[in-house]
């Protein structure tokens, strides 16, 4: 970003935007799986909500304090954005698989509707 070229700039955004569709779209439904039927659309509302806020609404905080503390530099901008992506590709990893599991939570009476 710091070259000022607009072509390079916009492969820059190009290639970031690419891998946010990639994140976006599986996103949903992996998130989903990892809660049980009676509790699932809390869960995946408040993780939802809380990581946008948490990694979204506080990021600019961050990278202003980040540049101020750098002297300006954008290397610890940089930084912070691969050490997030680092924790974002851990987390994935220690998540539990559930592509063979049977739902959870859902009674035979529940299933039924009257």
């Amino acid at each position: 970003m710091n070259t000022g070229s607009p072509a390079l700039i916009f492969l820059a955004l190009a290639i970031g935007f690419l891998g946010s569709a990639a994140i976006f779209g599986p996103m949903a439904a992996f998130i989903a799986e990892s809660f049980d039927t009676k509790v699932r659309y809390s869960g995946v509302s408040l993780g939802y909500q809380m990581g946008a806020v948490l990694g979204g609404g506080l990021s600019p905080f961050v990278a202003t304090a980040l540049l101020a503390c750098s002297g300006g530099a954008s290397w610890s901008v940089s930084v912070y954005l691969v050490l997030c992506a680092l924790i974002s590709l851990l987390s994935v990893y220690l998540l539990a698989e559930t592509f063979r599991n049977e739902l959870s939570g859902v009674e035979k009476e529940d299933a039924a509707v009257p």
